[in-house]
């Protein structure tokens, strides 16, 4: 089974940070399709950002799905921006394991911006 996600919106602007950036995106993605995530494994599943280039930053990256259950399971969730127009949300299994598609239908967000400096 591939791991897919479908990219809902897709924000550009510089309105924050005070300048720290010259470009920023605001992206809200949901997860189609997920691979089983063993223990001390990692899945990233590549989206497309228009605009975004290497050398750009993802600031941060949310999952609305609870990746944390009290010890059974526990991942850790990051963006990077993997080559033009290519931002990877990676989900690394540190607890437990994640089954096929537990992770369908939660909601992504990232902040990406471009250094100015």
């Amino acid at each position: 089974m591939a791991n897919t996600i479908t990219v809902s919106r897709v924000e550009q602007g510089n309105a924050q940070f005070q300048g720290q950036f010259s470009e920023m995106w605001r992206v809200t993605a949901t997860v189609d399709d997920t691979d089983a995530v063993a223990v001390n494994d990692t899945v990233s599943i590549n989206m497309t950002v228009p605009g975004v280039a290497l050398g750009d930053m993802v600031v941060g990256t949310s999952l609305t799905l609870d990746t944390v259950d009290g010890g059974s399971d526990g991942a850790i969730v990051y963006g990077q921006v993997q080559s033009a127009n290519t931002v990877a949300f990676t989900i690394h299994a540190d607890v437990g394991e994640f089954a096929a598609d537990a992770i369908n239908g939660a909601v992504v967000k990232m902040l990406i911006g471009r250094p100015a400096w």
